[in-house]
């Protein structure tokens, strides 16, 4: 451990944090394990929420340990234990009351919000996503608003480059759109494929949430994006649902997304379940606000007729049948 970084940690001289600044990355990070494990005993101390100089060394040193990781591009050789300092703060409470008894960011959220910012700055790196991913979920369950709002937008960002990692996650990140975590559901698509089972048994109370009015346009078309992944995968999981759906074709922002259920249903000869929303289909082919959408409409609506015909074709046969 640099001598600088000693003092801080271990004297508390906050004199010698400017200097700090000025000692070379590789000089920093040598002898990191010693490093974490000072930080971790002033953050676990009993005394720490309370002690501004404890608060202000721990600040000061992550501050200086990060910047030296980034410059130094060593953050694979040192993510596992900035994401072990993450998780030991995780431990301690979010909130405090001020001095007029307001809840705020408690001094280890400060921490917190610092690691993750560290981290997701390398959301693009597997390695580091795969170890960061599974202790930053832990923050939606936090009472801190502001930490679970951020920590959101840094899954919604990893979901991009890291769709088996979350993936694995599946059943906890369904659990926090259903309690109220909405922004999260545009994650929910893009990991539908790697892990299917946990959508399928929880679809119901997801496509709830498309009643809800605290759910937004583009979230509730991600849950249609979401339902036609599930109608292309599992049909028939999908289809005893699809009354709900029938509103939402008289929707200029959604019927576009509806139609694709639509139209992945008839490719997989699911026709038959689409028969009873024929009156809606020819309100929509019949308004001007559907004219984009006039194609597909038609040409749903041609197969429910082509599908009507057969049936009464169908039926006339066996009735013959009866007679002779």
């Amino acid at each position: 451990m640099h001598y600088l970084l000693s003092r801080l940690l271990h004297q508390r001289q906050l004199n010698v944090s400017a200097q700090l600044f000025n000692v070379s990355h590789y000089d920093v990070i040598t002898d990191m394990s010693n490093t974490f494990s000072s930080l971790k005993e002033i953050i676990n101390a009993p005394s720490y929420p309370s002690n501004k100089v404890d608060q202000s060394v721990v600040e000061i040193v992550i501050a200086r340990l990060t910047a030296a990781i980034r410059e130094t591009g060593s953050i694979e050789s040192y993510a596992a234990e900035l994401v072990d300092v993450l998780d030991e703060v995780l431990r301690h409470p979010m909130t405090s009351l001020n001095e007029k008894s307001q809840d705020v960011d408690s001094p280890h959220c400060k921490i917190a919000s610092d690691l993750l910012s560290s981290l997701f700055m390398h959301y693009s790196n597997k390695s580091v996503m795969t170890l960061t991913i599974p202790v930053a979920l832990k923050c939606l369950n936090s009472e801190n608003a502001e930490l679970v709002k951020n920590t959101t937008s840094y899954i919604s960002l990893a979901a991009i480059h890291n769709r088996k990692s979350l993936s694995s996650h599946a059943l906890q990140i369904i659990s926090n759109v259903v309690r109220g975590n909405y922004s999260l559901i545009q994650v929910l698509p893009q990991i539908y494929q790697d892990n299917k089972e946990p959508f399928h048994a929880q679809l119901s109370q997801l496509l709830d949430l498309l009643q809800n009015q605290h759910v937004d346009c583009s979230e509730k078309l991600s849950l249609l994006q979401l339902a036609s992944m599930v109608a292309n995968t599992k049909p028939e999981v999908l289809i005893p649902y699809l009354p709900r759906f029938d509103v939402y074709l008289l929707s200029p922002q959604m019927s576009t997304a509806l139609l694709n259920i639509y139209m992945s249903l008839i490719s997989q000869n699911r026709t038959k379940s689409l028969a009873q929303f024929m009156p809606t289909l020819k309100l929509a082919a019949q308004s001007n606000e559907f004219i984009n959408n006039r194609t597909t409409i038609c040409k749903v609506s041609r197969f429910l007729k082509i599908l009507k015909n057969w049936l009464e074709i169908t039926k006339t046969a066996s009735n013959l049948k009866k007679c002779v």
